[in-house]
């Protein structure tokens, strides 16, 4: 059986949308970790973040099929915590089978009917902040399973924690605006000045800035502006 691709395209874009909201963290968390469960077709999904006040990691939120009765020791285990604190992706497809280094937790995880899992880290540039762990009772390869989905999940869980409130997202997205829009007047200046001096057309204006900067490592916007303010800067 396939993999539920289109609940999966409407969670992304369910989640992305609430981003743009004035959201609450724990009930956007909670939607993560209930939409990643029901695309994956999975038994039992949770979500962890690391400890703040002492070593360890704790659980946030869960989503768990009906009828199931998690065995929630697992996540304090390894691979979830390993995943939640060093930011490794944990790979098991049979519990049956797997290999010696997740033997006795996989040995216990069949004990209570599960067959496999995918460990999703949360990450925000290099800092690690949990993860997102996936139980199904089948074998994980017994249908399509797309490892990119769980970790765009986990992706946008760890941009949501990341988030600031509504107002200062406004604000600081309003800045950027700005800023890009003043950037863009800046190079197209700067480009209209080198296609005069240099009896160029715009096109390669542009074309002859972008390799400029590059060879001095700066950005275009910096030597769009040392070209406004100096023309002869270059």
């Amino acid at each position: 059986m396939p993999m539920n691709t289109p609940l999966a395209q409407v969670a992304i874009a369910e989640i992305t949308h609430l981003l743009t909201t004035d959201f609450d963290s724990q009930h956007l968390l909670s939607t993560i970790t209930e939409r990643t469960r029901r695309a994956f077709g999975a038994t039992w999904c949770v979500l962890v973040l690391k400890s703040v006040d002492a070593p360890g990691i704790e659980l946030v939120c869960e989503s768990i099929e009906l009828g199931f009765e998690p065995p929630r020791d697992l996540v304090h285990r390894v691979p979830v915590a390993l995943s939640a604190l060093n930011g490794s992706v944990v790979m098991i497809d049979d519990f049956d089978i797997a290999s010696p280094r997740w033997a006795a937790f996989a040995e216990s995880a069949a004990l209570h009917g599960l067959g496999g899992c995918r460990v999703f880290p949360l990450k925000l540039a290099q800092a690690t902040l949990g993860s997102l762990a996936v139980f199904t009772v089948d074998p994980w390869n017994s249908r399509e399973r797309s490892n990119a989905y769980g970790q765009s999940m986990a992706d946008l869980a760890a941009i949501a924690l990341s988030m600031r409130g509504i107002d200062n997202r406004t604000e600081a997205a309003t800045v950027a605006a700005q800023q890009i829009l003043l950037s863009r007047s800046t190079i197209e200046l700067a480009a209209g000045m080198i296609a005069e001096l240099d009896d160029l057309d715009i096109g390669s204006a542009t074309d002859t800035m972008v390799a400029a900067a590059k060879a001095q490592g700066i950005s275009l916007t910096q030597y769009a502006r040392k070209m406004v303010e100096d023309p002869g800067f270059r």
